[in-house]
């Protein structure tokens, strides 16, 4: 399993504009069976900040999940719409993912 977490800071007052243009990625990644889960979720005490959280089934199927166009695509805005990034990658084969449903 791959798990990756970080904080993306947009440009001031870009984050609308980033969260726009990351849109069709998001929905494109989340449908990859190999995709657990993918959030870009807004950081409500700070306008420019946005919390990533992904998990794939494995390191390589998250490289598969890099070399598709809407990844292409997202990463070419980030120059335009970003100004820091902090991204950290936890790859193992002992992270328990757990989904229980309730109800």
């Amino acid at each position: 399993m791959k798990i990756i977490v970080g904080f993306f800071t947009t440009k001031p007052g870009k984050r609308a504009d980033y969260l726009e243009a990351a849109r069709e990625h998001l929905e494109k990644s989340r449908l990859d069976p190999d995709c657990l889960y993918i959030e870009l979720v807004p950081m409500p005490d700070d306008p420019d900040r946005i919390l990533l959280a992904e998990a794939f089934t494995s390191e390589e199927a998250h490289r598969r999940h890099e070399d598709t166009d809407h990844m292409r695509a997202l990463w070419a805005v980030g120059p335009t719409l970003l100004s820091h990034v902090v991204i950290d990658n936890v790859i193992s084969e002992q992270v328990q993912h757990i989904d229980e449903r309730f109800g």
